[in-house]
This record gives C-alpha cells, structure tokens and sequence, in this order.
C-alpha cells in the first residue's frame, strides 16, 4: 500500500443503462463533463498517493487504459467483474469482486457521485448524506434513499419515497469497520444471489441493525451523474465553478 491506511473503491463496472446513447459506446466513467471524462472529477478529493481500487465490467478496458495513460502518478488496482449484467449481476456483487484488494479500511464513492468538498479519511465508519432546502429543490425527491439521522449519528437508511428525512443517500461511504462489512456482504449475496438490486445500502442496513455506528457527513454540493438529466446539471454547476 501507499503511505496511506485506507483506499478508495470506485465501482465502475456497470452498463450505465440510464444514460441511454451515452453509454452505448462508452463506459459511464468515461462520459465527458465539460471535456474531462466523469471519474477525473473523483480523484480531486483524494490524495495522489493514495491507492484506488477500480471495478472493471462493461467496457473496462476503456476505464484501465485511460486510468493508466492519464493519471500515471496514481496508484490503481484492477478487480475485474465476470458478471456485470444480466441474472446474477448487481453492484454488490460487483463491491464482492474487490473484496480481496479492500483488506483494509476503505471509502466507497459511486462513479456517478461527484462532490466538491473534501472527503474524510475512514478512520470512523461514516455515511455521506446531501443536504440543501428541500423546499427549493428541482430533484425528483421520491427516487433517492434517504437517512434519518440523530445526534449526528445515522439511525435509519429509508426506502424511497419516505416524506421525512434528513439527508439523501449518495453513495459515499467510510468503511472503517471492513471484516463487518465484507461479512454482512457475503451473508446477503449468499442468501439471494440473484438480486439484482443488491448494492451496498443493503450492507450497511445490516451494519447498522447488529449494532455498528455510523456517523454522517452531510455534502452541501453534491452532483449527479447517472441520468441524462442530472448528468446537464452537473455539467452546467461545474461550468459555472470554473
């Protein structure tokens, strides 16, 4: 490892179906903001000598080669997906894929989440959450997870749909407690390995009713790329900033 005691996982093995003619023939990772590909953005909050594990899957030979040839000061590691799509596929099962290279605390950070401020180490298990005014927001409210939360503490990861809620779930999250996650992982894939919409809220939901704390983190900025209309947001956010 680097001089670090933790890595970070991006998981970019996905079809990124929700992007349509984006994807078609391109990996998600490698859809361009404002003429830089979406997971460059990633790297801006983590030190460069930290180690950052990558999934491969769909077009992964895309993501490796341009990881490789545009970020060489880096420190990557590949694990490699066999089953991205279809019965069996599910992005928990491709963070299972990883499992051998995260024997240590980690940070989770979807490949479609950006966010601008920086991220905390894991030397704590936390859970990344945005906030803003509710109120004033354009966001479709009733497609996201969200939190409860108490005493800065996570109490409950909620379904979608629920009216009362604290903060919306991003996926960034502080693994430090890693044997518990990878444990609580495996018990569920292995129970139904044919659930495809197995991903890691339902880890850390599990985390959380045997007793494991979470503190969170709320992210005033935190910017969406994983459908057409959000990816137009993003894009017009991060043209303004710069």
């Amino acid at each position: 490892m680097t001089n670090h005691d933790y890595k970070v996982l991006i998981t970019t093995s996905g079809t990124g179906s929700r992007l349509g003619s984006f994807t078609k023939e391109k990996n998600k990772a490698l859809v361009e903001i404002n003429g830089r590909p979406s997971i460059a953005y990633l790297f801006d909050c983590y030190p460069k000598d930290v180690t950052i594990v990558i999934t491969l899957g769909y077009l992964g030979n895309q993501v490796k080669d341009f990881l490789l040839s545009y970020f060489p000061e880096r420190n990557f590691e590949f694990a490699v997906v066999d089953n991205y799509e279809g019965p069996g596929s599910s992005l928990g099962y491709s963070i299972l894929q990883a499992k051998d290279y995260l024997q240590c605390p980690f940070i989770f950070q979807a490949c479609d989440t950006i966010v601008v401020d920086p991220v905390s180490k894991p030397d704590k298990n936390w859970i990344g959450g945005y906030v803003t005014d509710w109120s004033k927001t354009d966001l479709i409210l009733n497609q996201y997870r969200t939190h409860t939360v108490k005493n800065n503490k996570i109490i409950q990861l909620n379904e979608k749909g629920v009216s009362s809620f604290d903060s919306i779930h991003i996926g960034l999250d502080g693994i430090c407690d890693y044997q518990s996650f990878w444990q609580a992982l495996e018990s569920i894939y292995n129970a139904d390995k044919f659930n495809s919409s197995l991903s890691e809220v339902h880890v850390l939901e599990k985390m959380l009713k045997e007793g494991v704390d979470f503190e969170w983190i709320p992210f005033p900025i935190w910017l969406d790329t994983g459908n057409i209309t959000a990816l137009e947001n993003t894009q017009k956010y991060l043209k303004n900033l710069n």
